[in-house]
């Protein structure tokens, strides 16, 4: 029995040296895996450094692309528009009525490059980071009148109704110049979208923001097209779209300002032939 009992014990510690062996190759098996995944890590991160150091460097290239751009392109365009406007004007002779046509395209053509390359390069702006926020204190009504004095000429043209409903006196503190950009494209659009009826102008305190909508009576947008309409360079087809002219950045810009720079919202209400209405939710500040 004692010899059964000996062999018996042989046999496990047999078997378990062969365990322990078994176990001690995989834990040096998992080590030595171990080992070349933390030398792959870092080659990756070495190879991370690497492409870190090359985008910080694109991205330096492209800040000074948009710098170039904002006064080479600018500048000679702006010498166009300028010179353009005195002739139009009169100012160094008399012009036909030919010339006048052909530097009115001109002169408008010229507008539109240069709002095209502005809007380009305040977006490479806000998607770099580089977009400074001025914060100010300032009276809401103030911005409204300034931008719809910018687009009373083509109001008036059109014939079409003005309403404005905004309360009295209404202050606020944040970016003035921004949000002047976003109320004059969502106001430009309505003007642009709408050849009879109206527009109106609402200011509102919605759940401690302040709503500043613009609703028209234009042409509306098809409910499928509504998702497209804050992405860069989308332009819809509609009847009036080949007597428009646009960048298709205006609402991609606006939306960019809003939820970026003014930690605000947009949205969009439209009938497809009855009208639209656009508009933000920001917050009042300090005011």
């Amino acid at each position: 029995q004692r010899k059964r009992a000996e062999e018996e014990l042989k046999k496990h510690r047999d078997h378990l040296e062969e365990l322990v062996g078994d176990r001690t190759k995989d834990v040096e098996d998992a080590q030595k895996a171990l080992v070349n995944l933390l030398e792959d890590l870092t080659l990756s991160m070495q190879d991370l450094e690497s492409a870190n150091k090359k985008l910080q460097e694109l991205d330096r290239l492209k800040s000074m692309f948009i710098a170039s751009m904002s006064h080479e392109l600018r500048t000679p365009l702006n010498s166009i528009i300028g010179f353009t406007g005195i002739i139009l004007q009169g100012m160094t002779g008399e012009i036909t009525a030919e010339q006048r046509d052909q530097l009115q395209r001109v002169y408008g053509s010229a507008k539109h490059l240069l709002s095209l390359i502005s809007d380009v390069i305040d977006i490479s702006k806000v998607e770099a980071g580089k977009f400074e926020v001025y914060v100010e204190k300032f009276s809401l009504d103030g911005v409204i009148r300034e931008a719809v004095s910018n687009l009373t000429p083509e109001i008036t043209r059109k014939g079409l109704d003005l309403e404005i409903s905004l309360p009295q006196d209404m202050q606020m503190t944040s970016d003035r110049k921004r949000l002047l950009q976003c109320v004059l494209n969502f106001l430009s659009n309505a003007v642009k979208f709408t050849e009879k009826g109206g527009i109106r102008i609402a200011v509102q305190e919605v759940e401690e923001m302040i709503e500043i909508s613009v609703e028209d009576t234009g042409i509306g947008i098809k409910e499928a097209d509504v998702p497209k309409l804050f992405g860069s360079f989308v332009r819809l087809d509609s009847a009036i779209r080949t007597i428009t002219l646009g960048t298709g950045l205006g609402l991609y810009l606006t939306k960019k300002i809003a939820t970026d720079m003014l930690e605000g919202s947009v949205f969009v209400e439209s009938r497809y032939g009855e009208g639209s209405r656009f508009g933000m939710r920001i917050s009042k500040g300090n005011a």
